[in-house]
């Protein structure tokens, strides 16, 4: 049909197409391809109403125009819906996601895989331009029931595993074993035990930490930072009865302490006269007997509650409100944890902890909510839930003048109207002066500090799932980036954060792209995928994205031409329980 038209009013359709449409027009006949990439003018008019520097232009020959429109075509992803396509792997087997973890780290991706009915945990390291796997198998899988409930990365090179072991029954078991005898003194549910793993260890050793207190719990969330790690609590019985409890490492059991030797004795001599009591400040492991291969070593903790529902302090007003927080994740190198409450896509609340612990009696330190009021439009005012910042900048201010450094930030943020429910996603900007020439480095975790914040973009098209699933949200490395997974459907924005931070003072975004309340609103690509999202992360490159799903993991290349597949080098390929 369009073929049947005059040049003129060929030229007049694709001057009116978006980008993506006039190049699927321009590629599909050698007529239509020989017009698009001729008509200087229609190239002209494109380049105008799509970001970049169109700065002399115009100088330019037809075919260079031509093909800076199609490289900013690429840059955004334009027509990826038709051509990326995600492949999935470990499919033969169901990937429990709650227990599963997808970590992102400078220079790879790093997953802990757990699979519902088995109790081996699968690490995948994605770096380097190929993948690995190791098996880290339980200690008690030949002598009980192992149920993996969660899993987290140190930075120390090391995975915890938080798990449920309940023994069999129908054996003849030596009670005396540590899994055994803790999981017989917790009735029917089992015993909770968490386990780490240093991956470069000299020999086979597992630390462990039990928490005997806690037999009427289930843990619900898990994370770790710096020696310390911590635990979301729900009664089993009365589901409004929760806590959250900080941990720290004291010391293991087979630690050098040859000048507290006898000291040492004599803790556990009192811990021997209290047992059966509530000890929160100790593990109760030993070492491993018989034919175990591994060597299990004690470790003795700290604990302190962060909140509790049965306390009336300020502390625990909101989570009394809001329920037991579903993941919990360390932030600004340990010293502050976030709160991620049921079917939230950013996290609902943080605590600060850095005057841990506290003496008895004083208060604990307040859990504050994560929402800040924010102009969203000249009549309009928003309250706001900020994401940490994924992209900053760092202007020196000139030290003869006496002029302030300036840091700004950039983080995702969603609001939904109090009264009429719609639910918006900006891209917001915070930021700060110090002295001149500070010595400061580059943190994003510092931007969550600031409460004042302003509207850079819109992001168009966002649709936010309404279930308890929620919606996973990743950025890319260089902030080039935004996704976000809403059920069975990707959508990904691309942008230029230097440009949106500096609040596109250089004319970079036409005025085209602007929406109604005056901010940009940054256009997205979709994809309708074939599995629902739990975790969403890019990997090292700006557009390559991992996630858990309910198919198994999913690797999906943005790229034009971007299909390929990264070997697997597997290290023990053993299915067993």
């Amino acid at each position: 049909m369009l073929l049947q038209l005059p040049t003129e009013l060929i030229q007049l359709v694709l001057r009116n197409c978006d980008t993506p449409s006039y190049f699927q027009a321009a590629f599909s006949s050698r007529r239509l391809y020989e017009i698009a990439s001729g008509s200087r003018e229609v190239i002209l008019h494109q380049l105008h109403n799509n970001p970049g520097w169109n700065d002399g232009i115009e100088a330019h020959q037809t075919r260079h125009l031509f093909g800076e429109l199609m490289r900013r075509s690429y840059d955004r992803l334009d027509g990826a819906e038709h051509y990326a396509t995600p492949t999935y792997e470990y499919q033969n087997r169901v990937i429990d996601y709650h227990a599963s973890t997808i970590e992102a780290s400078e220079d790879s991706i790093r997953a802990l895989l757990v699979f519902k009915g088995y109790s081996t945990v699968h690490l995948i390291d994605m770096g380097d331009g190929d993948r690995t796997e190791v098996q880290l198998k339980s200690p008690g899988r030949d002598i009980g029931e192992v149920e993996i409930i969660q899993t987290a990365f140190d930075r120390n090179g090391g995975v915890y595993v938080l798990h449920r072991f309940r023994p069999f029954l129908d054996q003849e078991l030596d009670t005396d074993h540590p899994f055994v005898k803790h999981a017989l003194e917790s009735r029917l549910n089992g015993s909770i035990h968490l386990a780490y793993h240093h991956l470069n260890p000299p020999t086979n050793t597992i630390r462990m930490y039990d928490f005997p207190e806690c037999r009427d719990y289930r843990p619900l969330a898990l994370s770790v930072a710096n020696n310390k790690f911590a635990i979301s609590w729900q009664n089993k019985l009365d589901p409004f009865d929760h806590d959250v409890v900080l941990y720290t490492h004291l010391y293991d059991d087979d630690d050098d302490q040859d000048e507290d030797d006898e000291n040492h004795e004599d803790d556990k001599d009192d811990q021997a006269e209290d047992e059966g009591e509530d000890d929160s400040s100790e593990g109760v492991m030993e070492k491993g007997k018989g034919d175990n291969p591994y060597k299990i070593i004690h470790a003795a903790f700290k604990a302190y509650v962060l909140t509790s529902s049965n306390d009336q302090n300020a502390s625990s007003r909101l989570p009394r409100r809001t329920g037991p927080a579903m993941r919990l994740s360390f932030n600004d190198r340990g010293f502050q944890l976030l709160y991620h409450y049921r079917a939230q896509n950013i996290y609902g609340a943080f605590q600060r902890l850095h005057h841990l612990p506290v003496p008895p009696g004083e208060p604990r330190p307040q859990v504050k909510e994560n929402a800040c009021t924010v102009q969203f439009s000249p009549s309009l005012s928003l309250q706001f839930s900020i994401g940490i910042p994924f992209f900053g900048t760092h202007e020196l201010g000139n030290i003869n003048q006496g002029e302030q450094c300036h840091w700004q930030y950039l983080a995702f943020g969603i609001a939904t109207h109090r009264i009429e429910k719609w639910t918006v996603a900006c891209l917001l900007k915070s930021e700060a002066h110090t002295g001149p020439r500070c010595t400061h480095v580059l943190n994003l975790d510092r931007g969550r500090r600031f409460d004042n914040w302003q509207i850079m973009a819109q992001l168009g098209g966002f649709r936010e799932v309404t279930t308890s699933h929620g919606s996973p949200v990743a950025t890319s490395r260089r902030g080039t980036r935004v996704a976000v997974a809403s059920w069975k459907t990707l959508y990904v924005w691309t942008l230029n954060p230097s440009e949106l931070i500096e609040d596109n003072v250089a004319g970079f975004y036409p005025p085209s792209w602007e929406s109604p309340t005056g901010a940009i609103e940054l256009r997205p690509v979709v994809l309708r995928l074939e599995a629902v999202c739990s975790q969403l992360r890019f990997t090292e490159k700006e557009n390559e994205l991992v996630a858990i799903t309910d198919r198994g993991m999913m690797f999906l290349n943005l790229d034009y031409s971007g299909k390929g597949k990264h070997l697997l080098k597997s290290q023990g390929h053993d299915n067993s329980k």
